[in-house]
């Protein structure tokens, strides 16, 4: 597989929007920071280990950046490798179930070949319990995004050089805090309101 073509991103959303994969425990509201790179190489070709560098930090300064902002976070990156989509997702419910996580956030950058440019994405879901369980087993899975921001930037050898993923981190984390921010504000005042 081309090393600078990311793999199908609409096959891996229809997994994870669609495929239930944990019994679902009593929810105390942390967020699953999920990250993982798009492109994979043959197996052994150091452009693997590159994506994954890459990501593996990226993740980890956006789940700092969320935790410093007050966010109850549980990091999870996996590598390029870890291509079996079915059990990725499992294992990402069968974390946020065994932690009680009701959001989750995915980060990654990768390089869109065809166009030419770099992008680093941060998305929010809901972690939502599948309706159509029994309610003495209930399962969860992934809704529809909330939050949606990414940058992108011309790719050539030297943008990494130059775009740093610790500044890309602070950035994004920074506009979803404030996204958070304001809509916990907006339902405070609607509570307020609401009140007789």
């Amino acid at each position: 597989m081309n090393p600078l073509r990311p793999a199908s991103t609409a096959l891996a959303l229809a997994f994870l929007l669609a495929l239930p994969a944990a019994p679902a425990s009593a929810a105390a509201g942390c967020t699953i920071v999920f990250g993982q790179g798009r492109n994979r190489a043959a197996a052994g070709d150091p452009a693997n280990r590159f994506w994954d560098d890459v990501n593996i930090d990226f993740n980890a300064e956006v789940a700092g950046r969320l935790k410093a902002g007050g966010v109850d976070v549980i990091a999870l990156a996996l590598r390029v490798a870890a291509t079996d989509l079915r059990a990725n997702v499992r294992r990402l419910l069968e974390r946020a179930d065994a932690e009680g996580c009701t959001t989750l956030v995915e980060t990654t950058i990768f390089a869109d070949a065809a166009a030419g440019q770099l992008v680093a994405r941060l998305r929010s879901y809901p972690i939502l319990v599948d309706p159509g369980r029994a309610a003495a087993a209930p399962i969860l899975r992934i809704g529809a995004p909330s939050f949606v921001d990414e940058r992108s930037f011309e790719w050539t050898r030297t943008t990494l050089d130059r775009v740093k993923p610790a500044v890309l981190a602070r950035s994004l984390a920074g506009e979803l805090l404030a996204r958070r921010a304001a809509a916990a504000a907006s339902a405070a005042a609607s509570a307020l309101s609401a009140k007789p």
